[in-house]
């Protein structure tokens, strides 16, 4: 493979084509792969307009003029008080634990917010890897409590062999949370594919030494995760059943 883009190095990363399928780098690594790790929110889960509407809910509580959309998309991923943090306008960035806090409890409050949906055929291609053999894991930015209520509340529980959560170890794109993943399903990092829809997400694998997987369904455009140089590049996460399931 040829150098890595890092994902700060990426502009524009919202717009662009979603129809893009690259897939001849992954075929080499095919083989190796024993596990996959996906990211939650914008790949497993249609997130990304609910996590929008809540933090304008939460700007609301504190008369404050709303950030754009593509900066709040921009810290999906993050820890949550490190990504409300980056949207804070100069003045009121000292108060975001307590408006962190504000954001946990609009989102308890609302179901029509906290009440996760999966894309279409996900719970059919975790079905489909688990019966070719294929762990299964979740690497989230989260914190610990919200990626179990996700399990629980989805189908996605049904199919976990091991997690780890955005308040367990440093924020993506450090690797620390798939080398954790991969200590918990008791397998190398390489024998890893780790799906997601931000270029943190594929940062991180790259970091970590796993195969990489890009999904256009969340927080990048295809074209902008092309940079990355993900080891495959698909629309949607139902695809990687084309891939480790045929």
């Amino acid at each position: 493979m040829t150098a890595r883009v890092k994902c700060t190095e990426v502009k524009g990363f919202v717009k662009g084509r979603r129809d893009l399928i690259e897939d001849e780098a992954f075929l080499p690594y095919k083989g190796q792969i024993k596990a996959v790790v996906f990211d939650i929110d914008g790949t497993l889960t249609d997130s990304i307009g609910q996590i929008v509407d809540c933090t304008k809910r939460t700007f609301d509580a504190y008369n404050l003029p709303y950030p754009q959309d593509e900066a709040i998309v921009g810290m999906i991923g993050k820890r949550l008080n490190e990504g409300i943090e980056s949207i804070l306008p100069p003045f009121i960035k000292d108060r975001f634990e307590e408006i962190t806090q504000t954001y946990r409890e609009i989102f308890q409050a609302h179901d029509e917010i906290k009440n996760a949906v999966l894309f279409p055929q996900v719970e059919e291609l975790l079905a489909s890897l688990k019966e070719q053999g294929y762990k299964i894991g979740y690497a989230s930015g989260k914190s610990t409590v919200g990626v179990l209520r996700t399990l629980e509340t989805t189908a996605l529980g049904n199919f976990c062999d091991a997690l780890c959560a955005g308040d367990e170890v440093p924020s993506k794109p450090n690797p620390l949370m798939m080398i954790e993943v991969a200590r918990r399903l008791n397998l190398k990092p390489h024998e890893i594919l780790g799906v997601g829809d931000a270029g943190m997400d594929i940062e991180m694998y790259h970091n970590a030494s796993c195969v990489s997987c890009a999904v256009e369904t969340g927080v990048w455009s295809g074209e902008a995760m092309e940079q990355l140089k993900p080891h495959l590049l698909v629309p949607k996460v139902s695809l990687i059943k084309n891939y480790l399931c045929a």
